[in-house]
């Protein structure tokens, strides 16, 4: 009977919960900024760690970005660098739940088909005439003769 009545009273607060969710403007106090003086600090080391992390997995993320929609570098940057960096420098005091990213400012690289592969322009070789073998022999003379005039 005891598991009942909890089992109802869990039901009942976790189907109310929700309706005390609001957004308000967060207000910073001083304990606040203490947890920043802590959390800022952890919020850069996981910059950098996510900034390593993303040249670490770039030759991945090259070929994840080969299929359509080409967009692997801009969501990838935007979850490991740019949220933790944006969180650690941007967010407001007090406002642990900051979830901003930079995804809606990165366009995502538009790859253009090529253009047709255009061949130069053929040389034209004109065909050599064949001539008779004893032409050289009749051109001899002719040279001749006329040298000799």
């Amino acid at each position: 009977m005891k598991l009942r009545k909890l089992f109802v009273f869990v039901l009942c607060t976790a189907l109310v919960a929700p309706s005390f969710a609001d957004n308000q403007k967060v207000e910073s106090d001083g304990y606040d900024v203490m947890m920043d003086m802590i959390l800022r600090p952890v919020g850069l080391v996981g910059t950098i760690i996510g900034t390593v992390i993303f040249v670490g997995v770039s030759p991945l993320t090259a070929m994840a970005t080969i299929p359509a929609p080409h967009d692997a570098f801009p969501k990838l940057w935007d979850v490991i660098g740019c949220k933790p960096a944006k969180w650690t420098f941007v967010r407001p005091s007090g406002d642990y739940r900051y979830d901003e990213g930079c995804a809606g400012k990165v366009q995502p690289v538009v790859y253009q088909p090529a253009p047709p592969v255009v061949e130069p322009p053929k040389s034209v070789v004109k065909p050599q005439v064949q001539y008779p073998k004893d032409t050289n022999k009749k051109l001899d003379a002719i040279f001749k003769k006329r040298m000799m005039k």
